[in-house]
């Protein structure tokens, strides 16, 4: 089997020079299930192996950001006849060269089926390289009339795993289980940071932020490594004055009075490095069940509620009241800083989804063929060690891309929702 597309995209958000993109896409496959030499083997009635390579393109979040642009200001102008004029101040550069971002993937898998189907499922590896990354880079003024700018620079890889197990585990007359496991994993490296205009000297960048009154960027994302790692002083103990100990960058131990920026340290990463769910659909006679699993392990979380409300010297901040438990075996009495004390192991298994539901006899009531009654449940149960709200209400995507896992204090909770509902077919 093979499948063969072009695409050809255009956006009015980039650049003059660079407003098309082509996007090709190839994939092969062969079902050895199919083939003669293959037919004494009965208990197998699928094995296809799969093949393929694709180009995608991805769209600038905002539009404008290849053109100029300028912010009225009252605070800068120009005396003119007797009368103050206000001015115009530069807000963005212009740059007829902003693209699209690409990502080439290559992808390797297994499509199986075992016993008529009775168990089925997926494996799939891929690789991914995504070349001239849209990010805000920093630029000389002059010749530039703002400091940073968007453009296409760097590359990131990103490789990983994916399985899909279906088992029809009991298939009888009255009684039926199905039930799949998914399970994924990923890594990636920033492996550039330049293109063809632009060299950085310095190959990092730092991102997201604690806000107010600590101000601090909590991510750094630099070339060689994963993307995802905060950065952060590492709090190792308290000293008799309840002030923080941390680890500068030669490994001793020092007050954090005498921390410089430099003793900061990449510590844990925001982004899981595994995903699982696990779906279930039990019939039992005229009952119907259905429970669903998932959870993400291996990846840690900055909880801000701990770093701004677990704090007794702060008084402009609401204190929860395990800010006077103890810290390392004393107390806490420091103000707000940012150390990886309040960064947290986010591994969480949910039970996400129980629906019960009973379908009546079709001829019960004249003129319903199908009637069915059911209560479900949503974001039912989570087990986790995380201290937080939900270890799940984490942003990993849009803004929040080079600085996951920030559980910020301004998020609202995720719900728990409970349903009672009624099927009718007339």
């Amino acid at each position: 089997m093979l499948t063969a597309s072009v695409r050809r995209e255009g956006s009015s958000t980039f650049g003059e020079n660079y407003r098309w993109g082509t996007f090709p896409g190839a994939s092969v496959a062969w079902n050895l299930a199919n083939e003669e030499f293959m037919q004494p083997v009965t208990f197998v009635s699928d094995f296809k192996l799969r093949a393929g390579f694709g180009v995608t393109g991805t769209i600038a979040n905002n539009p404008y950001q290849s053109q100029t642009s300028y912010n009225f200001t009252t605070g800068q102008g120009a005396f003119i006849n007797g009368e103050w004029v206000p001015g115009f101040v530069p807000a963005r550069n212009f740059n007829p060269d902003l693209r699209w971002e690409k990502k080439e993937e290559w992808n390797v898998g297994l499509d199986f089926g075992f016993l008529n189907n009775r168990i089925s499922g997926s494996l799939d590896y891929y690789t991914r390289n995504v070349k001239d990354l849209l990010y805000s880079f920093a630029v000389p003024t002059p010749p530039y009339l703002y400091g940073s700018m968007m453009l296409n620079a760097g590359e990131m890889q990103n490789s990983g795993f994916e399985a899909l197990i279906n088992v029809r585990a009991v298939d009888t007359r009255t009684v039926r289980w199905n039930t799949n496991v998914t399970f994924s994993t990923n890594k990636n490296t920033l492996v550039n940071l330049s293109n063809e205009q632009f060299n950085v000297t310095t190959e990092f960048f730092d991102a997201g932020h604690t806000g107010e009154p600590i101000q601090v960027s909590t991510h750094r994302v630099a070339v060689g490594r994963p993307i995802g790692q905060f950065f952060v002083f590492k709090s190792v103990g308290l000293d008799d004055d309840g002030k923080w100990l941390v680890e500068n960058r030669e490994g001793e131990v020092i007050p954090i009075a005498s921390a410089t920026p430099e003793d900061r340290q990449f510590y844990g990463n925001g982004i899981p490095k595994y995903n699982v769910g696990w779906n279930n659909s039990i019939n039992i006679q005229r009952f119907d069940v259905a429970v669903n699993f998932r959870g993400s392990f291996g990846h840690q979380i900055l909880n801000m509620q701990r770093l701004y409300y677990e704090n007794p010297v702060n008084k402009a901040y609401n204190v929860l009241k395990t800010a006077y438990d103890p810290v390392y075996g004393k107390q806490l009495n420091n103000d707000l800083v940012y150390v990886s004390h309040y960064i947290e192991d986010g591994d969480y298994l949910k039970i996400d989804n129980v629906t019960l539901g009973y379908t009546l006899p079709s001829n019960l009531i004249k003129g319903i063929s199908n009637l069915r009654i059911y209560v479900s449940g949503l974001n039912l149960v989570t087990f986790t060690g995380y201290k937080g709200i939900d270890p799940e209400g984490v942003s990993y995507t849009g803004d929040f891309t080079f600085a996951p896992g920030m559980d910020h204090r301004d998020k609202y909770p995720t719900t728990r929702t409970y349903t009672l509902g009624l099927n009718v077919t007339f």
